[in-house]
C-alpha cells in the first residue's frame, strides 16, 4: 500500500496476495492500483485514513518482520462481495519501491476471538460516544446487546431475544416502522437504515432512542447480521417538543393578532387588539401604542408598562431626536437589544431609560405612504432581546396590517361623519309644533358603511290645524338613495301643501319617481290626522301604523299599492281610522319589526305590547322604547319612528 500521498487513503494498492483478494470477493489484479479507501463502503473512508495516518506517522521500518507487533489494529468496514464485512486489519510501515512510504495490511480471518474482540472494540466505541451495540443474527431469530451495553428501561435486558419479543417492548405506534426498517435491511431495499422510537423507561413513561443499522458480517465467512448502534435522544426530543409547543403557541397569538387588525372597525378596538395581544405574540413585556396627531405623538399604554415611560412619550414632536419619532418618521423598526445599546445609539435620550426598568424595546411604526406617518407601538422586555430573521419579518406583516387597519378606520369614521351629517341635513332639523298633538320621532342609522338615504320621515303641519306625518324607507343605503329620499321627501312636502290626500300625494310622487327614471324604490306610509282626531292614511307597500286607543292596541293589515317608482298609474287606497284623546299613533319603517332573528308578526305583535306597556308615558320615552324593539331583530338596518299622541283636552 503506497503512502506518498501522505496517507490519505488515496495512494494505490501496490501488491495483493490470492486470500486477501478472495476475502474481498475479487482477484488480485482487480486491487493492484486501486485506492485503499475504494474497498470501503460508501461514508466509511475515513477509518481507512485514519489507520494509515497511524502507519505514516509510525517510525519507518528497514524490512517487515512477521514477529514485530502491528503498529496499529483496527476494526474496518470492507467490501466483501456484495455485503460489508466487519474485519480487523492489521498495519505494519514498509518500504516501497524506490524507499517511497508504505504499508503492509493484513486482513484478519473470523474467529471466536476475532469476533469477540471486534465487539468489544465496537462496545468501548460506542460507550464513549454514548451508545449502546447491538445485533441481530436474522439465521437464528436472536437479537442481543454487547455485555455491559446502555440499558434504557431501567433494569437490565435479557440477550437473546426473538425480534418480536424486541418489538412488543416498544411503543404501539412505534413498533410497525421499526419492524419495516428490518425487512428493508434484510430484503436489501436499503444499506443504512436512521429509525427513531421510544422504549419504556422503567417508570411509566417512554424514553426517546435513535438507531443506526446496517447488515454486515462479523469477519470473512462469519454470520449475516443487522449491527446497530442505539443512542437517547430523550433530552433532545423534549427540547425540540417545547420549541415546537412554543413556536405554535406564538403562531397562533400572531394570526390572532392579525385577525383582530382586519377585524377592527374602531380605534378603540384596534388598540385594545395593540395593547392587549402585540406584546404576548412578539414575546414582550409590554406594549405602548402612538398615534400622530398634529404631528405629535398621542400615547395610550397597557399593562407592565411604566407610567413614567408613558408620559416622556406622551406629546413629543415627530421631529424629535428620539428613536420612536425616528422609526415612525422613517417608517422602519428600531430595534434596542439592550441598555446598553440605547445608550450608545441614543447619548442624548437617556430619558426614556430613566423613565423605565424595561431592558430592551422594539419600536415598530405603522405601515404608511411616505410623508404620512401614522403611529406605531414600542414592546418593552425585561431581558436583552435580539430579534430573529423570522420575528423581523412578522413585524413587518403586522405593521402592514396595522397601517392598514388604522387607515380603514381613519376613513370609515370620515364616510361615517359624513354620513351623520347628510342625514342630519335630510330629515327635519326640529319637528314643528302642532296644537293638540304631541309628537316624537327617532332615527338610527345601520351599524356599518356610509349608511344613509334608507329610512325617513316627516312632519307637515297643514294650514287647517291637522297635521301630515310620514316615514318610508328607500332602497339601499348609499349616497345615491340618499339623495333620492332628499327629492322624495321634498317632493311629497310640496305636494302635501297642494293637495294633502294621501292617495293624491302617493300617486303623485310615484309618477315623477317614473319619470325622473329613479334608480330605486321607496316605500312610504302617509296619513293625515285632523283637530278632531280623524285618520286618513294610505300605504306604498309599507308596514301599517300602530294605534293605542281605549280598546287596546294593535297594527291591523290594511289595503294599500305597490311603492313608488316602481310602475305607473298606482293607486293608493285610503284608510280611515280615529284617535281619540290621549291615544296614540306609531308609524315606523320595517327595520323595527323584521330581521334574521324575527319574523314579521312577531316583530308587529312586540311593537303592539310595547306601545300598549308605554301608552301613559311622554311621547319622547314612548318613541326611545319602540326603538328598543329592534335589538331582537338581530338586524343591522337603519329603522325610524314618528309617534303621534293626540293631545287631552285641556
Amino acid at each position: 500500500m503506497d503512502l506518498s500521498d501522505g496517507s490519505r487513503g488515496t495512494g494505490p494498492i501496490l501488491d495483493a496476495d490470492a486470500r486477501a483478494a478472495s476475502l474481498l470477493g475479487r482477484e488480485p489484479v482487480e486491487l493492484v492500483g486501486l485506492p485503499l479507501s475504494a474497498l470501503a463502503p460508501s461514508g466509511h473512508a475515513g477509518s481507512v485514513t485514519r489507520l494509515l495516518l497511524d502507519v505514516a506517522l509510525s517510525r519507518p521500518a528497514d524490512r517487515l518482520d512477521p514477529l514485530d507487533p502491528p503498529v496499529t489494529r483496527s476494526p474496518l468496514l470492507m467490501g466483501g462481495g456484495s455485503e460489508a464485512v466487519l474485519c480487523l486489519v492489521s498495519a505494519w510501515p514498509a518500504d516501497g519501491p524506490d524507499g517511497r512510504p508504505a504499508a503492509v495490511l493484513q486482513l484478519e480471518g473470523s474467529s471466536c476471538a476475532d469476533e469477540w474482540e471486534s465487539w468489544a472494540t465496537l462496545h468501548a466505541m460506542a460507550a464513549l460516544r454514548g451508545e449502546s451495540v447491538w445485533a441481530y443474527d436474522e439465521e437464528h431469530d436472536r437479537f442481543w446487546w454487547v455485555e455491559n451495553a446502555l440499558e434504557y428501561n431501567g433494569h437490565h435486558s435479557p440477550g437473546d431475544l426473538p425480534l418480536r419479543k424486541v418489538l412488543d417492548q416498544l411503543h404501539p405506534d412505534d413498533a410497525p416502522h421499526v419492524e419495516d426498517a428490518f425487512w428493508a435491511l434484510r430484503r436489501g431495499e436499503c444499506e443504512v437504515v436512521n429509525i427513531c422510537f421510544r422504549h419504556p423507561d422503567g417508570k411509566g413513561g417512554y424514553r426517546s432512542l435513535r438507531s443506526v443499522a446496517r447488515i454486515m458480517r462479523i469477519g470473512f465467512g462469519g454470520t449475516r447480521r443487522i449491527v446497530g448502534s442505539t443512542s437517547d435522544r430523550t433530552s433532545a426530543v423534549e427540547h425540540e417538543a417545547a420549541v415546537a409547543r412554543e413556536h405554535t403557541r406564538q403562531s397562533r397569538l400572531v394570526r390572532d393578532l392579525a385577525a383582530a387588525f382586519v377585524a377592527a372597525k374602531t380605534e378603540e378596538e384596534l388598540t385594545d387588539a395593540i395593547l392587549h395581544k402585540v406584546a404576548p405574540a412578539f414575546a414582550g413585556t409590554g406594549t405602548l401604542l402612538a398615534f400622530v396627531e398634529n404631528e405629535r405623538l398621542r400615547v395610550t399604554f397597557g399593562e407592565r408598562i411604566d407610567p413614567a415611560m408613558a408620559r416622556s412619550l406622551h406629546g413629543m414632536r415627530l421631529d424629535a431626536p428620539k428613536p420612536l419619532a425616528r422609526a415612525i418618521r422613517t417608517g422602519c423598526t428600531e430595534v434596542i437589544s439592550s441598555r446598553e445599546a440605547y445608550r450608545a445609539a441614543w447619548p442624548e435620550a437617556h430619558g426614556l431609560l430613566d423613565a423605565t426598568t424595561a431592558q430592551s424595546f422594539l419600536m415598530v411604526p405603522f405601515a404608511a405612504e411616505r410623508g404620512r406617518p401614522l403611529g406605531g407601538w414600542v414592546i418593552t422586555y425585561d431581558a436583552p432581546h435580539r430579534s430573529s430573521e423570522q420575528e423581523s419579518t412578522l413585524l413587518g406583516v403586522i405593521a402592514e396590517l396595522a397601517g392598514q387597519a388604522w387607515e380603514r378606520i381613519r376613513l370609515s369614521t370620515a364616510r361615517l361623519e359624513l354620513a351623520g351629517a347628510l342625514q342630519r341635513d335630510m330629515l327635519p332639523a326640529v319637528l314643528p309644533p302642532v296644537e293638540g298633538f304631541e309628537i316624537a320621532a327617532r332615527y338610527l342609522p345601520a351599524n356599518e358603511g356610509l349608511e344613509v338615504g334608507g329610512d325617513w320621515y316627516d312632519v307637515i303641519a297643514l294650514p287647517d290645524g291637522g297635521v301630515a306625518c310620514i316615514i318610508g324607507d328607500v332602497q339601499g343605503h348609499n349616497i345615491q338613495a340618499a339623495a333620492l329620499m332628499g327629492q322624495v321627501r321634498t317632493a311629497m312636502h310640496a305636494y302635501a301643501w297642494e293637495d294633502p290626500s294621501p292617495d293624491r300625494v302617493l300617486e303623485r310622487t310615484n309618477e315623477l319617481m317614473l319619470q325622473m327614471g329613479a334608480a330605486g324604490f321607496a316605500t312610504c306610509l302617509y296619513a293625515v290626522l285632523d283637530p278632531l282626531g280623524r285618520v286618513v292614511s294610505a300605504r306604498a307597500g309599507h308596514v301599517p301604523p300602530a294605534l293605542c286607543g281605549s280598546r287596546g292596541t294593535s297594527a291591523p293589515e290594511t289595503p294599500g299599492g305597490l311603492p313608488l317608482g316602481v310602475q305607473h298609474g298606482t293607486r293608493y287606497p285610503l284608510t280611515h281610522s280615529r284617535l281619540g284623546e290621549g291615544d296614540v299613533l306609531a308609524l315606523f319603517t320595517d327595520g323595527l319589526v323584521e330581521g334574521p332573528r324575527l319574523s314579521l308578526d312577531d316583530g308587529m305583535a312586540l311593537v303592539c305590547r310595547t306601545l300598549d306597556e308605554s301608552r301613559g308615558a311622554p311621547v319622547q320615552e314612548v318613541a326611545d322604547a319602540l326603538m328598543n324593539c329592534a335589538r331582537a331583530t338581530r338586524h343591522d338596518d337603519d329603522r325610524a319612528v314618528l309617534v303621534v299622541r293626540r293631545s287631552p283636552a285641556a
